[in-house]
């Protein structure tokens, strides 16, 4: 063989590794925030990733907000921000919670809700529906803001 048929056999696996690469290199993901608190409570939830704003969404009792986006295998990051008010004890629930998150080689949602992440808001916290084990997980808990307080 020589050294010019090398050459091209080279660069052909180059190129098919990087086609290759580029069309796994990002996936489909859809995200589902649910308001599941119950008594006619409005759930006040503000979402982002490091490049975009979602922007702001008045849930009502059992309206969901859901949004697509391409992950990214090196980078993809999605959080939000909610709030409620609590009319009976008179108290305001907040918490900053991630609803994606995939770093480098940890992509800590991809097993345990694939490319369809479901989230139900609920008076316990916030909970992912984790498609491996077919249950819903608690993931994180609300904590007590002081009334009037504008976060």
């Amino acid at each position: 063989m020589g050294r010019r048929s090398h050459c091209n056999i080279s660069s052909l696996l180059l190129l098919l590794f990087s086609v290759l690469i580029s069309k796994g290199s990002s996936y489909l993901v859809t995200v589902h925030v649910k308001n599941d608190i119950g008594d006619g409570i409005v759930l006040d939830a503000r979402c982002r990733s490091d490049d975009y704003e979602l922007g702001q969404r008045m849930l009502r009792q059992g309206e969901e907000w859901n949004w697509k986006f391409r992950a990214i295998t090196g980078y993809s990051y999605f959080w939000c921000y909610f709030r409620w008010y609590d009319d009976q004890e008179r108290i305001w629930y907040s918490g900053n919670f991630d609803v994606y998150h995939a770093n480098g080689l940890l992509n800590k949602y991809i097993e345990k809700c694939r490319h369809n992440c479901m989230w139900s808001a609920n008076r316990q916290g916030f909970f992912l529906y984790r498609v491996d084990r077919q249950e819903w997980q608690q993931r994180d808990e609300w904590t007590i803001d002081s009334i009037g307080k504008i976060i």
